[in-house]
C-alpha cells in the first residue's frame, strides 16, 4: 500500500517522524515534488484568497498525490496540549479543508489525532478503519525514538533540520551568528522561503534556529510572561527568540513569517519589544506567493552588512 505525505505545512517539520512511522508499518511513502508557483496556484484555486500560502501549497501537493493514485493520504489533526496550547485552525481543520475543497474521499484520509508540543508527537486516536492498533502504537514509539535522535543531533551539532536529516557535517563558524525564527514551512520549503537558508549562508551567516535550542531553555524563557501565548508552535519560536535576544554570541535576529499569519503577529510583536530592550538588531521578513525575491536579497544583505559594521565597531 502507498501513502502520500505533503512535505510542506505539517510535513515541513514532522515528515521524518511520519516517514519512519509508515516505513515501520511496511507502507510505501510517496512524497510530492518541491513546492513551486504551479503548486500554489493549484491549491489557491480551491480556497478563498485569504488563506496563507502554506495552506495553498499543501492543497496543491495533495492534488499531485491524488494524481499519483496513492491509496491513502496523511493529514493529521493537530490538537491542543493540556487544554492551553492551541494550533492554528488551518492545522486542526486540515482534514475537512482537504475533504471539501480538494474533494478527497474521507476513506482515503489517514487522519490520526495528534498532540504536539513543538517537539514530541503523540498520536492519541486513529481512524476507525485502521487496525491493528497495537502495531500502530509500536510504530509511533519507534518513530518517536528516531525523531528524538534527529532533534538531539540538531541541538548537539547546531544543525538546521534539513542538514541533520541529510547527515551534513558541522561547518566552521563564519563570523556573524544569526538567530533565524519561523515555522519550518516558512524556512525550509524551497518556494515559500524563496531560498532563505541558501541566501543567508552564502552571505556568511552562521544560523541558530529553534531546533538547536534545548526545550527546557525555551520553557524557562516563557515562565516570565505575564500572560501565556496560547499558540502551540508560536510558543516554541517565542521561547527560542527570547534566548537569541539575550545570547551575547547571537549578533541579530530575523523572524520569517508568511502573509496573514495571526499567531506570528503576536510572537513577533513581543520579540520586537524585547529586542528594543536588549538593543539587539531584529528584522521581520514577510513572505507571500509572489515569486520575485530581489527585494528579499537586498534586505538580507543590508541587515548582515549592518551586523558586520556593528560588530567591528564593538571590537574597535
Amino acid at each position: 500500500m502507498r501513502i502520500g505525505i505533503s512535505n510542506t505545512l505539517f510535513g515541513a517539520t514532522h515528515l521524518p517522524y511520519w516517514h519512519h512511522f509508515f516505513s515501520f508499518l511496511g507502507l510505501d511513502v510517496v512524497i510530492p515534488g518541491p513546492s513551486c508557483k504551479e503548486t500554489v496556484d493549484c491549491g489557491g484555486k480551491l480556497i478563498p484568497p485569504e488563506f496563507c500560502v502554506p495552506v495553498k501549497a499543501c492543497l496543491g501537493q495533495l492534488v499531485e498525490l491524488i494524481e499519483k493514485d496513492v491509496e491513502l493520504i496523511l493529514l493529521p489533526r493537530m490538537i491542543q496540549k493540556h487544554r492551553r496550547d492551541f494550533f492554528c485552525p488551518k492545522f486542526t481543520g486540515l482534514p475537512e479543508l482537504a475533504k471539501y475543497s480538494a474533494g478527497i474521499d474521507p476513506d482515503r484520509l489517514f487522519s490520526p489525532e495528534v498532540i504536539c508540543d513543538g517537539w514530541q508527537l503523540k498520536p492519541i486516536r486513529y481512524p476507525a478503519f485502521i487496525k491493528p492498533l497495537g502495531k500502530l502504537k509500536e510504530a509511533a514509539e519507534q518513530a518517536g525514538l528516531y525523531w528524538d535522535e534527529v532533534l538531539t543531533r540538531c541541538r548537539r551539532e547546531h544543525l538546521i533540520l534539513p542538514d541533520a536529516l541529510n547527515r551534513k557535517a558541522v561547518t566552521e563558524p563564519t563570523g556573524i551568528r544569526l538567530g533565524l525564527l519561523g515555522y519550518s514551512y516558512a524556512l525550509y520549503d524551497p518556494f515559500i522561503s524563496k531560498g532563505m537558508i541558501h541566501k543567508l549562508t552564502s552571505l556568511g551567516a552562521e544560523l541558530r534556529t529553534w531546533e538547536m535550542v534545548d526545550p527546557a531553555i525555551i520553557e524557562s524563557n516563557l515562565k516570565g510572561l505575564k500572560r501565556p501565548l496560547f499558540w502551540n508552535f508560536g510558543r516554541v519560536l517565542l521561547g527560542a527568540g527570547l534566548d537569541f535576544l539575550k545570547d551575547p554570541e547571537v549578533d541579530g535576529v530575523v523572524y520569517v513569517t508568511t502573509f496573514g499569519c495571526g499567531p506570528d503577529s503576536i510572537a513577533i510583536k513581543m520579540l520586537e519589544l524585547e529586542a528594543g530592550i536588549t538593543h539587539k538588531p531584529f528584522l521581520r521578513i514577510t513572505l507571500d506567493e509572489h515569486s520575485g525575491d530581489g527585494h528579499l536579497t537586498t534586505r538580507l544583505e543590508a541587515f548582515l552588512e549592518m551586523l558586520v559594521e556593528r560588530k567591528e565597531e564593538a571590537h574597535a
